[in-house]
C-alpha cells in the first residue's frame, strides 16, 4: 500500500480504520514516541507509547495489534515512501526544538501559516518539510549534520564558532543524554543562576 502523490488521493483511513491524518496530529504521534519523560524507558514503557499513539492515529476503533503497528509506520513514513528501518539513525530535528523555525520557515517558504491551517495532512507537511531549502529550519539541521571530517578545510576559528553553534543549536534531549547527573544538576544550577529557561 505504497502511497503516491501524483496517482493517490490523500489517505484519511488505513486499510478501513478511520486515522487522523492532520500534519499535527503526525507531530502528536512522532513526539509521543520519542517522549522518555512521559513513558519510562522499559518495556512497558515502549507498550505504553505504542498504545498511546495508536489511540492517538486511530479514529473510531483500533485493528489489531500488528496491523495497527503496521498502520503506524506506514502512516509516520507517509505511506511507505521512505525506507529508513535504522533505529540509530541520528536525528538532526524535532518539533519540540524547532517548533518557532519550522512555522517561520513554513510561512516564509510556502506562504502556510501551520496556525491557522486545519487541512494540512501529515503526508503533505512532511513533503513540503523536507524541501525547506535556504530557510532558519534547514539552516540548523545542515549545521548539526556537519562531522568533524566535514571541517577539515576550515580554519581553527573557523571550526571554534561551527562547534559553538552545533552546542547551541543541539537538540535537548540529545544534548542532555550526553551529560552525567552530576553535570545536569551544574547546568540547572547555572540556569537558574543566570535565569536561563
Amino acid at each position: 500500500m505504497k502511497f503516491n502523490f501524483l496517482l493517490d488521493p490523500l489517505p484519511k483511513e488505513y486499510d478501513g480504520y478511520l486515522i487522523k491524518w492532520q500534519f499535527w496530529n503526525g507531530i502528536l504521534i512522532s513526539n509521543c514516541l520519542g517522549d522518555s519523560e512521559l513513558f519510562e524507558n522499559s518495556e512497558r514503557g515502549q507498550i505504553e507509547r505504542i498504545y498511546t499513539a495508536f489511540n492517538l492515529l486511530f479514529g473510531k476503533g483500533i485493528p489489531s495489534f500488528d496491523k495497527a503497528l503496521e498502520g503506524l509506520k506506514w502512516f509516520l513514513s507517509c505511506g511507505g515512501t521512505k525506507q529508513n528501518d535504522n533505529e540509530n539513525s541520528e536525528q538532526y530535528f524535532s518539533f519540540d526544538d524547532d517548533h518557532e523555525r519550522l512555522f517561520s520557515s513554513f510561512i516564509v517558504k510556502f506562504g502556510i501559516n501551520l496556525i491557522k491551517v486545519n487541512d494540512l495532512h501529515f503526508f503533505e507537511f512532511i513533503a513540503l518539510m523536507n524541501d525547506l531549502h535556504k530557510t532558519s529550519f534547514r539552516n540548523v539541521v545542515d549545521l548539526r549534520m556537519l562531522k568533524p571530517k566535514d571541517l577539515k578545510n576550515y580554519s581553527q576559528e573557523q571550526k571554534s564558532e561551527i562547534l559553538k553553534q552545533k552546542r547551541k543549536f543541539a537538540i535537548k534531549k540529545i544534548l542532555e543524554n550526553h551529560y552525567t547527573d552530576e553535570q545536569k544538576r551544574a547546568i540547572d544550577y547555572f540556569d537558574n543562576l543566570v535565569k536561563i529557561k
